[in-house]
């Protein structure tokens, strides 16, 4: 829960900081301090890891889905309805256990009720209000949140069930973090169009939304870790998927977002989904 919380303030603040100065500039900023701090909690709690060419490779495989999950959320938190597009990211519990019932993992008949109710949650969620006149176009930033969410499901599978019993974690988040930080450097750099760099000013407020979201996203890190070492990883996993109610509540109190009745609706269905996933 209290991964949740952290995940979710970090969403909230991520979305200020993608608003004010663009998803590269955010996500290259955020994943270099993020970077940072994972290496001096390597430096404090070393532990020297073996792994085959084999782990290693489902390491980088890891690796690749973070990088994926992140470009393609901070993209949804640009441009869509933070209220919609944080539950549907959310939903990456799902995949999780999708993929943990499909190698052995039985999970009781509550959890495939919890699937069911996220997809009917995330059917309405994204139904764009009735409007009258031409047909209404796709809500923005819907597709990009869920890819994110399949990327990350795929991350936390192969990151728990595969990497950590073997590597431990503070090396297995150094790697993944670096690969953020060299994917965002690349994106970076080919920025399409060549136009202007976005202003960052007031500087002050763009580096505490920085430090912020990547102080936040490492205390999620650690706090998720910890609750993996007390209960099983798919329900850790399926309770701090439950930042995205911390994001909706903040979206709603200092963005304003508006939705329509089925809407809300879609939006409870998805929590009430991912609390029985839960259980």
């Amino acid at each position: 829960m209290l991964a949740a919380a952290f995940w979710g303030a970090g969403d909230f603040l991520i979305t200020l900081l993608t608003r004010r100065v663009g998803t590269r500039w955010a996500l290259l900023s955020i994943q270099v301090l993020s970077l940072l701090a994972w290496i001096l909690i390597l430096a404090g709690r070393y532990e020297p890891v073996r792994a085959t060419p084999a782990l290693w490779g489902i390491l980088v495989a890891t690796a690749v889905c973070h990088v994926l999950g992140l470009a393609f959320v901070y993209r949804a938190f640009e441009i869509g309805n933070l209220a919609i597009v944080s539950p549907i990211s959310s939903a990456f519990a799902v995949v999780t256990a999708a993929l943990s019932l499909a190698t052995g993992e039985r999970p009781p008949a509550l959890v495939l009720l919890g699937t069911a109710l996220l997809i009917v949650g995330v059917a309405l969620a994204t139904r764009a209000p009735s409007t009258e006149g031409p047909a209404p176009k796709p809500l923005r930033g819907v597709v990009e949140a869920l890819l994110s969410a399949v990327a990350f499901g795929v991350m936390f599978w192969l990151f728990y069930f595969f990497v950590q019993p073997r590597l431990g974690y503070t090396v297995p988040l150094v790697s993944l973090k670096t690969m953020a930080v060299l994917g965002s450097a690349l994106a970076f750099a080919r920025r399409p169009g060549g136009g202007p760099a976005p202003s960052l000013r007031p500087f002050p407020l763009i580096v505490a939304l920085a430090v912020g979201a990547a102080l936040a996203d490492t205390a999620a890190w650690l706090t998720y870790i910890e609750g993996t070492h007390t209960s099983y990883a798919t329900v850790v996993t399926a309770l701090a998927s439950l930042f995205s109610a911390v994001t909706v509540l903040l979206a709603w109190r200092f963005f304003r977002d508006r939705l329509v009745a089925h809407q809300w609706v879609g939006i409870g269905v998805i929590l009430l989904g991912i609390l029985i996933v839960s259980v």
